[in-house]
């Protein structure tokens, strides 16, 4: 280059400089964009596994329960007496309460059903029981229906939990009225909560009174309309009725069934029969304060059961 003007050579090695330079700045950004790629790549897989199995569980807890998953329903058989369970409020009793023996403490209920599990009981809503007695469908062979008469907070406190863990579902027997009874009743949400855990919602009455006092347009109040209620207001059969204190006569037995009711449950002790004739009077086995759960599987076992 030494025919080359000074000052033209100065500026072919300021070019070559900036050329140099530049080329530098596209390697660089070249080796950082591929790095920048794998390096985010690898981070978005992860979080879209991460979001992904987030997703998996969020559907799992929100996904309706199956009441069968944990119970063996063993096979269709001959059809044969099943125990129906007959409780109230489960939780402890407040002074003064004026029916204490209707109140069965939650650690009561827990020791009574993990007794009935040990000794192989298995349950089912009444429902599975009817369609085994008539339908052919199967049924455990030591069935055994959770009934829970008129609806009360405690029985989603306290006795839903438990049944749950075992995979049971509950027969909640409701009193329309204790729908609207912000101190101790259940609310619509958490009957709803209930249904989505494998209870059978059935019909209690609207108010409770005594069917064999009251006149024929209250009798059907309490009796059809309870059912048309508790249809719309959660979406279920409501296939059975449930005598308020076990009152019945005829006329009482005629308004259940001209209602649609497949069956009615009284408080006569005993094991619920399969016989057709015995249907809208299904005996139940009361469960009181104070028994304990080997009282009560051996009271099971003295029925038969």
């Amino acid at each position: 280059m030494s025919g080359v003007p000074p000052h033209i050579l100065r500026r072919r090695i300021v070019a070559l400089l900036v050329l140099a330079a530049a080329l530098a700045l596209v390697v660089v950004v070249v080796t950082q964009v591929k790095g920048g790629d794998d390096a985010p790549a690898g981070a978005n897989a992860s979080a879209t596994r991460t979001t992904a199995a987030a997703r998996r569980a969020a559907a799992r807890r929100a996904a309706p329960v199956d009441p069968t998953a944990r119970r063996d329903m063993g096979r269709p058989g001959p059809a044969r007496p099943v125990p129906i369970l007959m409780y109230h409020v489960t939780t402890d009793p407040p002074a003064n309460a004026p029916f204490p023996d209707l109140y069965v403490r939650a650690s009561e209920f827990q020791e009574q059903m993990d007794a009935l599990h040990a000794a192989g009981y298995v349950g089912v809503t009444l429902q599975e029981v009817w369609d085994f007695w008539h339908r052919g469908g199967p049924l455990p062979a030591r069935a055994v229906v959770i009934s829970v008469d008129d609806g009360y907070h405690s029985n989603f406190a306290y006795a839903a939990p438990v049944l749950r863990r075992l995979g049971w579902p509950g027969t909640l027997n409701l009193k329309v009225g204790n729908l609207h009874e912000p101190t101790y009743g259940l609310t619509p949400g958490q009957v709803r909560a209930l249904i989505a855990a494998g209870w059978e919602v059935d019909s209690h009455t609207i108010d409770h009174p005594d069917l064999t006092t009251v006149d024929a347009a209250q009798l059907e109040r309490e009796v059809a309309q309870s059912r048309r209620r508790l249809q719309r207001a959660f979406g279920v059969p409501v296939n059975f009725f449930c005598y308020p204190a076990g009152r019945y006569d005829d006329a009482v037995v005629a308004a259940v069934e001209r209602a649609g009711y497949l069956a009615a449950t009284t408080v006569n002790p005993g094991l619920a029969s399969p016989d057709e004739g015995d249907r809208f009077v299904l005996d139940r086995v009361r469960v009181n304060a104070g028994v304990s759960g080997a009282t009560l599987v051996s009271q099971l076992a003295g029925l038969g059961a």
